[in-house]
């Protein structure tokens, strides 16, 4: 068939809008690509009713286009990190959460906002709340939460799974005591890159606060889904289609495709996300 296939490691994220995938480094490929000659790199990760796309070259696959090869500025590595942070956030809310399940903002009645270590065992009493809740049910409490606090008032943003069956909103309103909770539930896209881009953004500000760096950017259950890149080494041509075709039962979100120079080895690459049709299956492959 022209194509070599292989389950990736543990991979790095190094993408990001004007950055690719780094997949020499990421992925020992030399032995595979001394072995091939030519073509190029095309990595996928199933996430849902998602599957995220990088095709790339290495030193020893494909032509290298002239570009670019220089060290990111701080403001280029910092706008580089947050769309890798988005990016993973975004596969895991993709790959874990799905119609209907609550996207939930908690906030403090004025007067009685607390600072961030309290607000911290707020949220962590309400979430130790809802997973004996979930447990009784026969349920397990899937989780992700963010918090908030500079340049405005504390408030947290949390997302969890819903049960069939039981109402675990009624549960948020009974355990949350400081505030009135609302609740926007998610649609049945499979899509989330919105959100994941609003949780990464609302906490930016206090990511880069001092000692930022050794902190999250958000919390998450450890029971999440962390889809497992599957990587293949395309031989039948040495050059990708500037315009991606979907694979059967997808469609490709447009906002997702980018076409670019990685700055760091000056290879060309490409990226974008295809969803899965509202009747569609997710089979075949993509162009």
């Amino acid at each position: 068939m022209g194509i070599i296939t292989r389950i990736a490691p543990a991979v790095k994220e190094k993408t990001g809008r004007k950055a690719g995938f780094r997949l020499d480094q990421d992925i020992n490929f030399s032995d595979m690509g001394a072995r091939i000659g030519m073509g190029y790199f095309k990595t996928t990760v199933r996430a849902g009713k998602t599957m995220e796309v990088m095709k790339s070259y290495t030193r020893r696959v494909g032509a290298k286009k002239r570009g670019r090869k220089a060290k990111p500025t701080a403001e280029e590595m910092e706008k580089i990190n947050q769309m890798n942070a988005e990016r993973r956030l975004r596969i895991k809310i993709n790959a874990n959460f799905g119609e209907g399940d609550p996207f939930i903002t908690l906030t403090y009645r004025k007067g009685e906002r607390p600072g961030a270590e309290a607000a911290k065992k707020d949220i962590g009493k309400l979430i130790g709340g809802l997973r004996r809740k979930y447990k009784k049910a026969g349920a397990e409490l899937k989780w992700v939460c963010v918090t908030e606090y500079l340049n405005k008032a504390i408030h947290h943003h949390l997302l969890i799974n819903r049960i069939d069956g039981q109402d675990v909103s009624r549960w948020v309103c009974m355990l949350w005591k400081f505030g009135r909770p609302n609740f926007t539930p998610l649609d049945g896209s499979g899509q989330y890159k919105d959100l994941a881009a609003y949780l990464i953004k609302e906490t930016s500000k206090t990511y880069r606060a001092k000692d930022g760096e050794r902190k999250q950017r958000y919390s998450c259950s450890r029971n999440l889904v962390v889809p497992r890149p599957k990587t293949e080494i395309v031989r039948r041509a040495k050059k990708w289609l500037p315009d991606p075709r979907p694979a059967r039962g997808y469609y490709i979100d447009k906002d997702t495709v980018y076409n670019g120079i990685d700055p760091f080895t000056g290879r060309e690459y490409q990226r974008y996300t295809m969803v899965l049709l509202p009747d569609g299956r997710g089979k075949g492959k993509c162009g």
